[in-house]
């Protein structure tokens, strides 16, 4: 059965980047998990996309409907980004802001596996992934394995590539996120909106 699993970076760095090597081994990690997974990066650098403004998804640009389709079409993710300014990049928040968040409507990410991965020049920045990234796709209802990765300069080589237990853990990510979504798959109605507390019950 195919799965498509679909790897978001949040970097505007032009390759190579740190952030998206990290990417790159998780996805390989993936595909030697499950032979029947399908990846594909979504590069927010390649894509014009248009600033959140409280539009139907349906009214922006194309390349904004093309990025969202990709989106929902997914069945997991792997999303990483630099830190700047002790924050994620403002692409990938004007991403974010983008995605449909209407239970029982249109909510995509709802019930799917969000691997959470982040660089930075330093370790003074790792709390990002769980003080930031986890909260917000808590918001849109979807799980995050307990592994979040977080790497920093001293991680990579001088020619940018992950080096030492970083391709382990990345590798074991790209598994587990594929692993915690195929058993999602098997109980569809965990994740329905009316069994789950919403904001105002």
């Amino acid at each position: 059965m195919a799965f498509k699993l679909l790897a978001i970076n949040g970097s505007l760095t032009p390759p190579p980047s740190r952030t998206r090597v990290v990417l790159d081994v998780a996805l390989a990690g993936a595909r030697a998990y499950d032979q029947h997974v399908e990846t594909e990066v979504l590069e927010l650098r390649d894509f014009a996309l248009e600033f959140c403004d409280g539009r139907s998804p349906d009214d922006y640009n194309s390349d904004t409907r093309r990025a969202l389709a990709l989106l929902e079409e997914a069945d997991a993710y792997l999303v990483a980004t630099p830190v700047y300014r002790a924050s994620y990049t403002g692409a990938l928040k004007n991403f974010f802001d983008l995605v449909p968040n209407e239970p029982g409507v249109r909510d995509p990410l709802r019930g799917k596996v969000v691997g959470l991965l982040a660089t930075g020049g330093s370790d003074h920045h790792y709390l990002v992934l769980e003080h930031q990234l986890r909260p917000l796709f808590g918001f849109f209802g979807a799980y995050t394995p307990a592994r979040a990765i977080y790497a920093s300069a001293k991680d990579f080589d001088e020619r940018k590539q992950a080096r030492g237990k970083l391709v382990e853990e990345l590798t074991q990510l790209g598994q587990e996120v594929v692993a915690q979504a195929r058993f999602l798959q098997q109980v569809p109605g965990l994740a329905l909106a009316e069994n789950l507390r919403m904001r105002g019950d």
